[in-house]
């Protein structure tokens, strides 16, 4: 082996030996920030934030309910029903509710969001990313959402930037971790 390799396997070998932890511990690192999103999350607010800072409720009102699940195998969930929600289409079944009036159906999907897919995370970043396989809004099929999170103990904050009203906005979901279920016997 002549000197000039020699050289280079050395390079190699300190990098391995020097880089090797700090890649496992970042692997670790992100294997634990995605264990604390594993679980379901109420939707506590939803504002958004307009460039002056002003807060504003365009879309879902001051109170509206919702629920974000991440699953341990990389699936998400999300959904947001706007306050006030509302009270039509108030069928029982699915065929009532397609029978029912253009503006009772309009009414319920003004009122409702709803998405799923995968998920991943990026903890470098501070970044979660959805990526989406099925909407309520057949658009966004497809699409990949990056949201900035902050984990606060059982709080999840979920920060992302759009554009929209003619102008940019920040809007923050503000989630509260939903304790496990007990087990009954």
């Amino acid at each position: 082996m002549t000197t000039r390799n020699r050289s280079l396997v050395v390079l190699v070998m300190m990098n391995i030996v020097l880089l090797g932890p700090s890649v496992a511990g970042q692997k670790r690192s992100e294997a634990s920030a995605r264990d604390k999103f594993v679980g379901a999350w109420r939707l506590v607010s939803i504002e958004t934030i307009r460039p002056n800072g002003e807060v504003i409720y365009p879309f879902y009102g001051r109170h509206p309910e919702g629920l974000i699940v991440y699953d341990n195998s990389g699936w998400m969930s999300v959904q947001v029903v706007s306050d006030p929600p509302a009270k039509a289409p108030s069928r029982s079944s699915r065929e009532e509710v397609m029978a029912a009036p253009s503006a009772e159906k309009s009414s319920a999907f003004d009122s409702y969001y709803t998405y799923c897919g995968t998920w991943s995370l990026d903890t470098a970043q501070q970044v979660v990313r959805h990526h989406i396989r099925q909407s309520l809004i057949p658009g966004e099929v497809g699409e990949e959402v990056v949201r900035r999170y902050v984990l606060d103990g059982d709080r999840l904050t979920l920060t992302a930037k759009t554009h929209e009203m003619g102008e940019d906005h920040e809007r923050k979901l503000i989630w509260q971790r939903v304790p496990k279920p007990s087990a009954t016997k």
